[in-house]
């Protein structure tokens, strides 16, 4: 049966929740470069109701040791509320901002999700040896205890097989069994320290990927685990199809047997504990042009929420949906959301309130950790009757959440104002004044979406989940100025900045134009 749902026309959806022990998690990703163009901050992500936001991305080198992917904008950007003549040394950025939220919402927790589709190119090479999981889980946490974060979680794509291939990711028959000893080697750092940080992994829902997983000694390391249920579809694909369906259509004209619900249920059946599986949900729909609606060729996309080129071409950001002209459905049976335009022939697949309302009754019924979302950036006006963010929380209701205190107490932090637990002591020379901190470059290094199983007749330019590594320009290089004199000048948007001489060299990416 299919419900017609106009826009706006649908509420939220209130349910007595029957929550385990532990409570329900909604996890909520912020992607890194999401302050670009997007213009979307650390602290625009409504706090009041995630129980953990994951930081996207943390980049491992070959020898293990991790660092920050775009140091400017995760420990170095300035805002509005911070001084230029701080004294110590002091975090800014993303983290900082992090930081300052922590201390305004002490039960939600913080952390740093490493690798992603594009970084995770190293992990098959550090994880094989033991110096690598040692050097990987000694760095990974320092870095955790220098951010002031409450955990770490990890974004293997994948181990074995699969994962992008432009270039391909290298793969070892035996990723798995060292997966296992590299969360062991994170639990054993984690078993050093004086509070409990938490450890959650990002796993793929298409059986292709998980089937070489050792569920069981997987999930054992880990607090949840967060599964990755969407991409089910999209335009690599050969015709239009769900691409975050809760159950298999057993009428599917090719057969896909893709949906949520096995995921979840050869996970189960593995051996992870069901209150630990955390259910991912898709911020963003997958549109499909030229089509006559689902299981219907298509042709190329061309337009979509945040369009670089090819990248970012039939992604749609969920608040943007459903789009002008196209009338909103849902599939009860399957338990998928689309909206189709006749006029335009476009086909979108993506999450709805009443598509997110059958798999919380899901997650209650299978007793399932909670939710996780790729991205909050996309998500619909927090409190809003379109909010799924929103909806997660008004559904299963504060006091059964898992929400519990996020730690500031960080002595061995190399940062003043982590280690000190308060904002940067103000120097006594008048502030600089603070540029603008919000214009975005001119080229963004965006990614809409994380690819989660990609069928492999998948093209090698489908979606990633963290932006291409840029080269870090010699600051006092005369030749990458491009012509421009007088000005602070960044040479990997080719984009000018508001900044004086003085400040501009403060930074590493920046370069002054003499």
């Amino acid at each position: 049966m299919v419900v017609v749902i106009k826009p706006c026309a649908l509420a939220v959806l209130a349910m007595a929740a029957g929550a385990s022990a532990a409570g329900y998690k909604n996890v909520v990703y912020f992607m890194e470069w999401g302050i670009y163009g997007r213009n979307y901050n650390i602290f625009d992500l409504d706090w009041s109701r995630i129980t953990h936001i994951n930081y996207a991305f943390g980049k491992p080198a070959s020898d293990g040791s991790v660092g920050v992917y775009d140091s400017w904008a995760a420990t170095d950007k300035r805002y509005s509320d911070d001084s230029w003549n701080d004294s110590g040394s002091n975090v800014y950025g993303s983290f900082g901002q992090g930081h300052k939220m922590k201390k305004k919402f002490r039960n939600t927790k913080f952390g740093l999700s490493i690798g992603g589709w594009t970084l995770s190119d190293q992990f098959s090479g550090f994880a094989s040896t033991e110096a690598g999981r040692t050097k990987f889980a000694q760095s990974s946490v320092q870095l955790m205890l220098d951010l002031g974060l409450d955990f770490i979680d990890i974004d293997w794509e994948y181990p074995v097989e699969g994962g992008n291939d432009s270039p391909p990711v290298p793969h070892r028959p035996d990723d798995m069994k060292n997966f296992v000893l590299l969360l062991k080697a994170i639990r054993a750092e984690f078993s050093k320290l004086s509070f409990k940080p938490e450890l959650s992994v990002a796993s793929p829902a298409g059986p292709t990927n998980y089937r070489h997983w050792d569920f069981a000694a997987v999930c054992e390391q880990l607090d949840h685990i967060n599964i990755m249920t969407y991409d089910f579809a999209g335009s690599w694909g050969n015709y239009t199809d769900h691409h975050a369906n809760l159950y298999e259509d057993p009428n599917h004209p090719a057969g896909a047997k893709y949906s949520a619900h096995n995921a979840m249920q050869d996970y189960i059946k593995g051996g992870c504990p069901s209150n630990k599986i955390v259910m991912g949900i898709p911020a963003y729909g997958r549109s499909f042009e030229g089509t006559k609606g689902i299981y219907q060729s298509f042709t190329p996309p061309t337009a979509g929420s945040w369009v670089s080129g090819n990248d970012g071409k039939g992604v749609w950001d969920y608040k943007a949906l459903p789009r002008s002209g196209a009338t909103e459905y849902f599939d009860e049976k399957l338990g998928a959301a689309y909206s189709y335009d006749p006029t335009a022939q476009v086909f979108t697949s993506y999450e709805s309130p009443k598509s997110l309302a059958m798999k919380l009754d899901y997650i209650k019924k299978y007793n399932l950790g909670g939710t996780m979302f790729w991205s909050g950036d996309a998500d619909a006006q927090a409190g809003s009757s379109r909010s799924l963010i929103t909806q997660v929380y008004n559904t299963f209701g504060a006091s059964n959440m898992a929400f519990s205190a996020n730690n500031l107490n960080y002595p061995t932090s190399k940062y003043d104002n982590i280690r000190n637990g308060s904002s940067p002591t103000p120097s006594s020379v008048s502030p600089t004044p603070v540029p603008s901190s919000n214009t975005p470059p001119t080229q963004q290094p965006v990614t809409p979406s994380p690819s989660t199983n990609t069928p492999s007749n998948s093209p090698s330019n489908n979606p990633t989940t963290s932006p291409p590594t840029p080269s870090t320009p010699t600051p006092s290089s005369n030749d990458q100025c491009d012509g421009h004199t007088k000005v602070c000048y960044w040479p990997l948007t080719k984009q000018t900045l508001p900044y004086s001489e003085e400040d501009c060299k403060k930074f590493s990416s920046f370069v002054w134009c003499p």
